[in-house]
């Protein structure tokens, strides 16, 4: 089962780097569609963040707690979920309170959306995080030197 949960754990880490390729992608669209259009180069960006990515989160918790990985692990599993939940009802609501709508921003706006990157890159990290422990479980090692006390 801990093989199951290494190769979950690499998909969620593929699925967060096409995350920033779909970012890019979308982009640099012109000329610039209309908002909301189900078109747009930037949906695919808006697919993987809002629903692959959670998805791969939660079954790779699922998963982790199945495998009996260790309660550190288990938590960093579900972790990606919580920073896109935090994106959606964390980040773009203060972005809206601070005048961002899907016509114009602000300069507080633009500076609290530029923590949309920022949470991206936690993503990243965690996910990066998970795989190399995962690792260390399939090939029996720990993920971290442990010191010896003498």
């Amino acid at each position: 089962m801990r093989k199951v949960f290494f190769w979950f754990s690499v998909l969620t880490l593929v699925a967060v780097l096409a995350q920033f390729y779909f970012a890019t992608f979308g982009a640099f669209e012109r000329p610039v569609p209309a908002l909301g259009a189900e078109d747009s180069a930037i949906m695919p960006h808006v697919i993987n963040g809002t629903m692959i990515i959670p998805l791969l989160s939660i079954v790779l918790t699922v998963i982790a707690a199945i495998a009996k990985v260790g309660r550190q692990l288990i938590w960093l599993s579900i972790t990606p979920f919580a920073l896109v939940a935090v994106q959606l009802f964390v980040i773009f609501e203060i972005a809206g309170l601070l005048g961002a709508t899907e016509d114009k921003t602000t300069t507080a706006s633009l500076f609290v959306l530029g923590f949309h990157a920022l949470d991206g890159v936690a993503i990243l990290f965690v996910a990066v995080t998970v795989v190399r422990k995962a690792r260390a479980l399939v090939k029996g090692q720990v993920a971290e030197p442990v010191a010896v006390r003498a």
